[in-house]
């Protein structure tokens, strides 16, 4: 028999799993799982409603070849953790998987690794949306909640960066202007910096006394750190007049008047 590597050369794990036909994928459905020399070369698939926690061992149990490289993929309900043993560094982050997300492990030198998640980087993990159909109306400089444009999203890792846009559609009416801003919580982010009387707002409108309609919009990066669920949501203030959202021109019930509608989208961008 012809083997597919030379006599002085050392066998590793992807020789040896070459050598005798050994399959490419290894199946774990435990909760708890230590990585093996054999899983070298192959994508160890890791599925359990649990969670999951998943163990590299340290070159004095296992002995790692030089450029080693170990696949996971999470095809479970639960979130795999990847934990280092005693004396193992694992650089990159995060180390966790939810389902359907996979990363490799590369040996960069005894006892040190480095993680690479899968499509890392950029990538949309979850998308919460929600639609303003009906008409709001307020007469006050006051900054209030638009009623209709609220929506919370949790994150899958503290890392992970939410991509907030939104439109509003407002009516500014008579000699009104309007402007509206971002709230995570009782936080506000994204707007402009407050100067005097002038104060912080995400983007404003003017309408010069002709019942004018237009969008507002926001588009905002936001980098909550929690894991725990996150609630935006957008405030309007208006001075000189009424301001309507999702109406046009005087809101008489007339052809020339449409109503119209607002949005916010929430996106979850993996670090």
């Amino acid at each position: 028999m012809a083997y597919p590597f030379a006599a002085a050369e050392v066998l590793t794990a992807v020789d040896l799993n070459a050598m005798i036909g050994a399959p490419t994928q290894n199946a774990i459905t435990t909760v708890t799982y230590t990585a093996v020399l054999l899983d070298a070369g192959k994508t160890v698939t890791l599925s359990n409603a649990s969670a999951v926690t998943l163990t590299i061992p340290a070159q004095a149990s296992v002995a790692w070849a030089a450029n080693t490289q170990l696949n996971f993929l999470n095809i479970g309900a639960g979130t795999v953790t990847i934990v280092p043993a005693a004396t193992v560094t694992i650089n990159g982050t995060p180390l966790t998987l939810t389902t359907s997300q996979g990363g490799s492990l590369v040996r960069t030198a005894s006892n040190t690794w480095t993680f690479i998640p899968t499509g890392a980087g950029g990538k949309v993990l979850q998308v919460v949306s929600v639609t303003k159909v009906d008409s709001f109306t307020m007469a006050s400089a006051t900054y209030a909640d638009v009623t209709g444009l609220t929506a919370s999203i949790t994150p899958s890792a503290t890392s992970s960066k939410i991509l907030v846009l939104s439109k509003v559609s407002i009516n500014p009416r008579s000699d009104a202007a309007a402007w509206i801003q971002l709230v995570r919580g009782a936080v506000v982010i994204g707007g402009g910096t407050a100067v005097g009387s002038r104060p912080s707002a995400a983007s404003a409108g003017y309408a010069n006394g002709t019942f004018g309609t237009d969008n507002l919009s926001t588009d905002f990066l936001d980098s909550p750190a929690s894991v725990s669920s996150q609630t935006y949501k957008i405030q309007a203030a208006v001075a000189n007049g009424t301001l309507g959202v999702n109406t046009s021109g005087s809101d008489s019930d007339a052809s020339s008047t449409p109503r119209t509608s607002s949005t916010m989208i929430l996106m979850e961008i993996s670090a």
